[in-house]
């Protein structure tokens, strides 16, 4: 436990999702569909007493879809484009006592729809019972979902034990009929420090998304199962500054559906406690 009080962050998680899978397969990509995503993120942590405090999250997703199409007329290069502030996650969190050298937290909290939605187009056909999209710029859920966590830490100098398991469960559509997929995340891993600034990280994690749903019919957006490795390095500079970057690699994934996914997602943050 240190005394610092609050902590200020400020974060970019970026990935271009460039390659079509469908289920576990590699498919082609004949539209040469790509979706570059880049959403800084930033985070603000107050400690009230030794065991309670709350924490803030505002996202602001940047994101663009490009496509080759051909046509009689000729070759259209589509592109669109959407930036904005996205969804607010407020949350607490709880520090229980010590147990055999671990520690255990409890968050609980709510993502605030504080992102732009809008009315969805879909193509007029099904494809394989689900919908098609025609338009994805949505930057939130459109509705207050419950965001859950449980993190459990052993520090054992010079090295750090951790695993954790988080989830967002959206509970009812939004005011155009969309529900946003629920999500459970797990993961585990160690970090060494080799000095008082320089440390590394690694972590295995599981990802599962459940699809879209559109007035009660599943869209063909997100839903699967991914596993990554995360490796990540943590330095710290000038006077208590804390600089990390990961790279989240997908070692295997399986798809609800064809969907772009990318080859790895990258994260740069840099924190400062006070």
């Amino acid at each position: 436990m240190t005394n610092d009080r609050f902590k200020l962050g400020a974060w970019l998680v970026t990935e271009d999702r460039d390659t079509a899978f469908d289920g576990t397969r590699e498919v082609a990509n004949p539209l040469k569909e790509r979706t570059r995503i880049r959403v800084p993120l930033v985070t603000f942590d107050l400690r009230i007493t030794e065991r309670f405090g709350v924490q803030a999250g505002a996202t602001i997703p940047d994101v663009t879809r490009t496509a080759v199409i051909t046509r009689t007329t000729g070759i259209v290069n589509f592109s669109e484009t959407f930036s904005g502030i996205g969804d607010t996650s407020l949350l607490g969190w709880y520090r229980l006592r010590p147990a055999r050298k671990w520690t255990p937290m409890l968050n609980l909290g709510v993502s605030l729809p504080t992102g732009k939605i809008e009315k969805p187009r879909f193509r007029p056909e099904l494809e394989n019972g689900n919908l098609v999209p025609m338009s994805r710029l949505q930057r939130g859920s459109g509705t207050f979902d419950p965001v859950l966590g449980a993190p459990l830490n052993l520090s054992d100098k010079p090295w750090t034990f951790f695993t954790s398991v988080a989830a967002r469960t959206p509970l009812y559509d939004n005011r155009e009929g969309l529900r946003t997929g629920a999500s459970v995340e797990v993961n585990g891993g160690a970090a060494r420090y080799f000095t008082r600034r320089l440390g590394l990280f690694g972590r295995v994690g599981w990802l599962h998304r459940k699809q879209d749903v559109f007035e009660g019919v599943p869209v063909l957006v997100g839903g699967g199962n991914w596993l990554y490795a995360t490796p990540g390095v943590g330095v710290l500079v000038g006077r208590g500054f804390n600089v990390q970057a990961e790279m989240k690699i997908p070692v295997y994934r399986s798809l609800s559906n064809k969907q772009l996914d990318s080859s790895a997602v990258f994260q740069f943050g840099i924190s400062r406690a006070f």
